[in-house]
C-alpha cells in the first residue's frame, strides 16, 4: 500500500537568489538543499511545491541530485541532464505564487538527495547579471511503498 508523504525542504522563512543576494553582496546563483532523506522507497513520480516571487526571467530552473558541474551549465545544457526537473515559472510581482513541478520516477533516493535552485540570465547562461528572485515554502510530495 502506497503512502502519500510531505517533506519540508525549507522549514522556515525564505531564500533570495541572484546578484548581490549573498554574504557581502557576492551573489547566490545556485542554491542547494542537501542531505534530504526520504523514509521509504520512492519509486513513483513526486512533486516539488514551492512559492516564488519577483521571477523576471524564464530560464531559471530546478534540479534533483545534479552533477557537481551544474553550476557551470547554462539552461540548455542543464535541460539535457537527468537531474533537470523544470524551469521556474516567471512571476515578476511581489506577490508569492505557488508552483508545482513533477519529478520523474526514479530520480529521488531514500537518503542524501540534493535539490538545486538555479538562477540564470535572459539567455539561460550563468553569466554576469542573473535574475533576482525569492523562494519559500519548498516541499517534496511523494508516495512511498513502505
Amino acid at each position: 500500500m502506497a503512502h502519500l508523504t510531505f517533506h519540508g525542504v525549507l522549514p522556515t522563512g525564505h531564500r533570495e537568489l541572484g546578484d548581490a543576494k549573498g554574504p557581502g553582496g557576492s551573489g547566490v546563483f545556485d542554491m542547494f538543499f542537501e542531505n534530504i532523506d526520504l523514509p521509504g522507497v520512492v519509486d513513483l513520480p513526486a512533486l516539488i511545491v514551492l512559492a516564488t516571487k519577483e521571477v523576471d526571467l524564464d530560464k531559471n530552473f530546478i534540479t534533483v541530485n545534479p552533477p557537481e558541474t551544474i553550476t557551470r551549465m547554462g539552461f540548455d545544457e542543464a535541460r539535457e541532464t537527468e537531474s533537470f526537473v523544470w524551469r521556474i515559472l516567471p512571476n515578476p510581482s511581489e506577490t508569492w505564487i505557488l508552483q508545482m513541478h513533477q519529478i520523474p520516477a526514479g530520480r529521488l533516493k531514500p537518503k542524501g538527495n540534493v535539490l538545486g535552485i538555479h538562477t540564470r540570465n535572459d539567455k539561460g547562461e550563468q553569466a554576469r547579471v542573473r535574475d533576482d528572485f525569492a523562494i519559500a515554502r519548498v516541499f517534496l510530495v511523494y508516495s512511498t511503498s513502505e
